[in-house]
């Protein structure tokens, strides 16, 4: 679902690449559904008014406010939302978390870790209001440590490198893994040309990421990638999606 837009330099997206060029991106919340949770992935924006004076341009539709992109692509309210993953906790994954009251949210441990003292030249993305930290006990936190099941055919893979606690989802399809890739790759020229996002922690860890991605899915959502939004419809996933094999 996308719930929102940013104007950014192609180059955050492409490590080395496209330097000056301007280019619109979509920002994502995936809702997983046929299972018995009702799970979302990742939340957004909290406000396009703060995102333009605090980070970069943005716009958001009446109709991609996440409460409502959910219940018309899913029929969820966001009181029967049972899990939320952030894939990290920049401000555009979990800007939306407040909406949520009756979820567990799952992030990696060394992710919230980090997000509580992030390089200075990150800090911007981090904002202690929209990840709760104080007080703690708003949200029901899940802290994971690697690779873990949340539920059935839904797991939680690290995938560091955007920063040190980032992980994606790999959900099993009748069809293939779909894997949420978050901002390990912004768009599927990361993974397909095996170059790094260009807001990166560590790029030797982004780069592992990205292998791990080629080794493991079959579909890829990527975290900012606007020719797959562009492909979609409804629920379905765009044939921009899919990942073909490559040495890895």
């Amino acid at each position: 679902m996308p719930t929102g837009w940013l104007i950014v330099d192609r180059s955050s997206q492409i490590y080395g690449r496209y330097y000056g060029q301007q280019i619109k991106v979509p920002v994502w919340s995936t809702a997983i559904v046929g299972g018995d949770k009702k799970i979302v992935v990742d939340t957004g924006i909290h406000d396009p008014g703060w995102v333009s004076n605090f980070v970069c341009p943005c716009t958001q539709a009446p109709e991609e406010r996440l409460e409502r992109a959910l219940k018309e692509y899913v029929g969820w309210s966001a009181d029967e939302v049972d899990i939320v993953i952030n894939t990290h906790l920049h401000y555009d994954h979990s800007g939306g978390n407040t909406l949520f009251k009756n979820a567990r949210f799952v992030v990696q441990a060394s992710e919230w870790e980090y997000a509580g003292r992030p390089l200075p030249t990150q800090a911007t993305f981090y904002q202690e209001f929209l990840i709760g930290r104080e007080p703690l006990a708003y949200f029901r936190w899940q802290f994971v440590h690697g690779i873990t099941d949340i539920a059935p055919g839904v797991r939680v893979v690290p995938t560091p490198g955007h920063t040190p606690g980032h992980q994606s989802v790999a959900v099993d399809t009748a069809d293939g893994v779909v894997l949420i890739a978050g901002d390990c790759a912004s768009c599927m020229e990361n993974i397909v040309d095996l170059v790094p996002v260009g807001i990166v922690h560590e790029t030797a860890a982004e780069l592992a990421s990205l292998r791990r991605i080629r080794q493991i899915a079959d579909f890829v959502i990527p975290g900012h990638d606007p020719n797959v939004v562009a492909g979609s419809a409804g629920i379905e996933l765009p044939a921009s999606a899919r990942l073909k094999h490559v040495e890895s």
